[in-house]
């Protein structure tokens, strides 16, 4: 009789049906989007998607392809065939799973999953334009229609554009203003896989290579830290930009929807009608109606200004419902008081440069937004926190309600400790006069200009960025930052972006998680985008990071950076890595000639004046210039500022030295002392850069530079310049005393040297540098602005061959004998 015993045939084939099984049993447990190159996902989106939802599938879809090489569908019914669905976006599907987008504003999203779904959703709304109020004809606008609505002569704030919003792209079909949570969602989820964007274009790129790739499970809710988030790429912006700088932004997860309202918008109520000449600041006895590209400053004392200001805000808000914030900013530029008699004595002076009209600026600004707040309290009226108006008014103890407060200033300035102190401090000030809370941050990412002095130095500030995102995170609602680019038709031979995507890609992902580990962020940059030359990278960056600020002035920086960036791209040769490199190698080019001017020193043709010691006791500070001290000086001629022209009104002055001072006696001719425009009486006025006066601007060998400006009555406005900054609080401690006479006007100025070591002493007062001599000279400027009207005229005793002043080395020599 057989036995009933299994074979060992028949075991082996027990066991290995029984493996089978429990292999199937794994496969379903871990299901795939792509397993060994094959699709098994499809991707699922409405039947009437959003544009960020179409855009969000095409690209999932097509980093899919470039990470595996499967190409997934994408449907909008389900596909019973296909084991995993990806959900992008709502629709009747997420509906089904209960998958709600509430309480995901500002780009926020979420990432969930099941056993065999993913979705990838956040809130998401197409932008429409609202009816159009200005019409267009050949790029002419015709504002009857919008005239008509207003009863006014006012430009729309957001009608402006002919076709489809300030903020629409033809080139990727997506607004700038379309909600797109979803979208932000799957470029999240790409990152997940490995996936980069650091700078625009394929070459910017870096997408991983795998076979497979599992569905994640994943429960996870993403907020940004900060709500508004707009990097403003000039030429690159969704108005102008290529589909790569668009797709780039978008990928970045910016969101320029409900932010602050602009930055100047006083200028669409005072742009077209000048019919109200008392809206507008009076300077020398004329109204300043053309100022600031035709858009006129402003006087802040008008109460037809202000009545008008209120209206324009309540009109645009009715007429426009969904707009929640408007600017009435001053124009750009406005920087001096208004002189009529309304305005005197709202100035305040004692408060420097950033503070000496915010009490005037911000109780214009205050007054309105409180009249606007009793028809619409549900809306913000906002302004710039910038130049002269950047400090909080003192006079008010708390702002409007519906005040918002945009702070203007350059992070990468941060590298000074002090600056970086200063400006935390300013932003808690801010948000102590706010009650509504809300302040915005406009800074500066325009390092890389084709016309500012950092072109071609590799200007890198991650830890900077990291550090003032924490801080301002809870603080701040968002940010505005201009970034400079290239504009197409000037086809520089260097891509503007080379240097600077770093800092912007490294602030666009701290806005999401303002707390990230910037150190982290920064290695997995150097080994994704430099792979093999990782080190060589980090060492230049790192470098650079720590040397910028000298990068335009020391030759042994210049030089280091150029060695470590040949190094890098030597050993990277003709690969991804080494045409990476090559973008920041040809940006640099631009360092070369002015490294070679370094080397090269000043230019030996300069004017040169030389100081004569003289006795104090032979001068009294009068104005006359009678004294035995100007005995036997040499007198210097001013040349016309730009041509070195002999100029229509002649300006000489004599230069002396006594007990650590120097003495300047300067004549000023002038054929019209009857209309001598002074603009200044009082020390610190500002106003004193309207009018007549004259400029000293000194570098000395261990500061550079100061800038004094005195007026015909001998009223004092000087400010310490040292990298660009108007510190106004600094004194000279200058003594300055005029006198008039017949044709002409003088000055007599003393201008007390506080010792080499000044600076660390006391930042705030006395010119540091020691006594000037030969093998140690300063370097300095004196020049005159004569002005009648609208019309000024500029000598200096070294021509700068441009209508600045400001040309450092176009000073020339001055030492004592």
């Amino acid at each position: 009789m057989r036995s009933e015993t299994l074979s060992d045939k028949g075991l082996l084939a027990v066991v290995a049906a029984i493996a089978v099984c429990l292999f199937a049993g794994s496969v379903q447990a871990q299901a795939f989007i792509v397993k060994d190159g094959d699709p098994q996902a499809q991707i699922i989106i409405s039947e009437t998607p959003t544009r960020g939802i179409t855009l969000g599938a095409s690209d999932l879809q097509a980093y899919i392809e470039k990470i595996s090489g499967a190409k997934l569908p994408v449907a909008t019914t389900v596909n019973d065939a296909i084991p995993v669905k990806i959900y992008v976006g709502k629709s009747e599907f997420t509906d089904a799973l209960n998958l709600s987008d509430e309480g995901l504003e500002y780009g926020a999203f979420k990432m969930v999953s099941g056993k065999d779904w993913l979705a990838l959703f956040g809130q998401d709304r197409n932008y429409e334009p609202r009816d159009r109020h200005i019409r267009f004809e050949n790029g002419e606008r015709d504002y009857s229609e919008w005239d008509a609505l207003t009863g006014a002569k006012w430009d729309n704030p957001i009608d402006i554009f002919p076709f489809g919003g300030p903020e629409y792209s033809d080139a990727v079909e997506v607004s700038a203003y379309d909600r797109r949570g979803s979208l932000n969602a799957v470029y999240e989820f790409l990152r997940t896989l490995g996936v980069r964007w650091y700078f625009p274009g394929e070459l910017g790129e870096v997408v991983p290579k795998m076979t497979s790739i599992a569905l994640p499970e994943v429960n996870k809710t993403v907020r940004p830290d900060l709500k508004y988030r707009h990097l403003f790429i000039y030429y690159g912006d969704f108005a102008r930009g290529s589909r790569d700088y668009v797709l780039w932004q978008l990928r970045m997860g910016l969101e320029q929807k409900d932010g602050f309202g602009g930055g100047h918008g006083l200028i669409y109520i005072t742009g077209r009608d000048k019919s109200h000449p008392e809206y507008f600041a009076l300077y020398g006895g004329e109204r300043a109606t053309d100022a600031a590209y035709g858009n006129g400053f402003t006087c802040f004392s008008s109460e037809g200004l202000m009545d008008e200001a209120v209206k324009y805000c309540n009109t645009v808000f009715r007429l426009y419902p969904d707009e929640r914030t408007l600017s009435i900013a001053p124009a750009d530029g406005y920087g001096t008081i208004c002189e009529c008699d309304l305005c005197k004595g709202k100035a305040t002076w004692e408060r420097g440069w950033n503070g000496m009209l915010s009490d005037y600026v911000w109780n214009f600004m205050d007054r309105v937004a409180r009249d606007v707040y009793k028809t619409y309290p549900d809306r913000r009226v906002s302004n710039l926190a910038y130049s002269v108006y950047q400090l909080p008014p003192e006079k008010m103890d708390q702002l409007s309600p519906n005040m918002v407060a945009v702070l203007c200033r350059w992070r990468s300035e941060f590298h000074k400790e002090q600056t970086h102190e200063d400006f935390n401090k300013l932003t808690e000030a801010w948000l102590e006069k706010l009650p509504s809370k809300e302040l915005y941050i406009w800074d500066y990412y325009l390092h890389n200009r084709a016309d500012g002095p950092w072109v071609g130095v590799p200007v890198y500030y991650p830890h900077i960025i990291a550090d003032d995102l924490s801080f301002l995170k809870g603080k701040s609602r968002g940010e505005f930052i201009e970034i400079s680019n290239n504009w197409q038709p000037q086809n520089f031979p260097w891509d503007a972006m080379a240097v600077n995507h770093l800092n912007v890609y490294v602030t666009s992902r701290l806005y999401w998680d303002a707390d990230r580990d910037v150190d982290a962020m920064m290695g997995e940059f150097y080994e994704k985008f430099y792979g093999p030359v990782a080190e060589e990278m980090k060492g230049f960056i790192e470098y650079a990071d720590a040397n910028w600020m000298r990068g335009n002035k020391d030759v042994a920086v210049i030089d280091r950076m150029f060695e470590l960036i040949g190094d890098a791209r030597d050993r990277a040769g003709d690969t991804v890595y080494g045409r990476r490199i090559g973008l920041v190698a040809t940006y640099m080019e631009r360092l070369k000639p002015v490294r070679e001017k370094l080397a090269k020193g000043r230019d030996k043709n300069l004017p040169a004046a030389l100081a004569q010691e003289r006795n104090k006791n032979h001068i009294k500070l009068d104005g006359k210039l009678d004294d035995k001290f100007w005995e036997g000086l040499t007198e210097y001629d001013l040349k016309d500022l730009a041509t070195g022209d002999a100029p229509a009104n002649n300006t000489t002055f004599r230069v002396g030295w006594a007990e650590n001072a120097l003495y300047f006696g300067i004549t000023c001719e002038d054929a019209d002392m009857e209309n001598l425009y002074v603009s200044a009486t009082e020390r610190e006025d500002a106003n004193v850069f309207n009018g007549d006066h004259i400029e000293l601007l000194m570098e000395t060998p261990v500061h550079s530079y100061y800038q004094i400006a005195v007026s015909p009555t001998g009223a004092v406005f000087d400010m310490d310049r040292e990298d660009g900054d108007y510190k106004s609080t600094w004194s000279s401690g200058i003594e300055a005393s005029a006198d008039r006479g017949e044709g002409y006007w003088s000055l007599e100025m003393r201008v007390p040297v506080a010792g080499e070591n000044a600076a660390a002493v006391d930042a705030l007062n006395g010119i540091a540098g020691p006594k000037p001599e030969e093998g140690a000279p300063w370097y300095f400027n004196l020049c005159r602005q004569r002005t009648r009207g609208d019309q000024s005229q500029y000598s200096a005793f070294s021509p700068t061959g441009r209508i600045s002043f400001h040309v450092l080395d176009k000073f020339g020599p001055l030492t004592v004998k």
